[in-house]
């Protein structure tokens, strides 16, 4: 049985997400996104996980990884799903795979990335990594990245853990649009 690239992207992800307490099973399997069932002791999730080999324009001071998102993949967010119950999974993967990061985002990060307004059908969330800094900064086709860009801890346990115990409200459905 031959490995494709993306089992190693998906299967760091799976490897982080086990040793922070979840236990994940594979609900659709591709070669661009998997997506995943979770449950830990503060609900289940379903994450959406894509992964970018590597960065755009690969400079020492500052790194940016683009994952892009079809209207077919934004209309699966709403389908029968409560959209409050997604983490995203953004592998950014370096060439050498050492040093890859995983950034995780709520639903509400990525509305607010791709914009519900924006005139392109497709749409992008980027993570950019500066040296040194202890943060991503995200933002996409319908959130400038210089004025108002989301900031989301590197701390893969503690950023699990804040997406983890979110609240979540029983009759709130959001939808793309709104």
């Amino acid at each position: 049985m031959s490995l494709a690239k993306a089992d190693f992207y998906f299967g760091a992800l799976l490897s982080r997400l086990v040793k922070s307490g979840f236990a994940p099973a594979i609900i659709e399997e591709g070669e661009k996104r998997r997506i995943y069932s979770l449950a830990n002791d503060f609900g289940d999730y379903t994450v959406y996980a894509k992964y970018a080999s590597k960065p755009h324009g690969d400079r020492a001071e500052t790194k940016r990884w683009d994952f892009w998102f079809s209207p077919d993949e934004l209309l699966s967010f709403q389908d029968g799903k409560r959209v409050e119950e997604y983490i995203f999974a953004f592998v950014c993967g370096l060439e050498e795979l050492k040093d890859s990061e995983i950034a995780f985002l709520t639903y509400e990060d990525i509305r607010k990335c791709i914009g519900v307004d924006y005139l392109t059908p497709n749409r992008r969330v980027s993570v950019k990594l500066e040296k040194g800094s202890w943060s991503f900064t995200v933002y996409g086709t319908g959130l400038d990245g210089q004025e108002n860009p989301i900031k989301i801890t590197r701390n893969l346990e503690k950023r699990l853990k804040q997406i983890s115990t979110i609240e979540v409200n029983e009759s709130k459905y959001v939808q793309l649009g709104d």
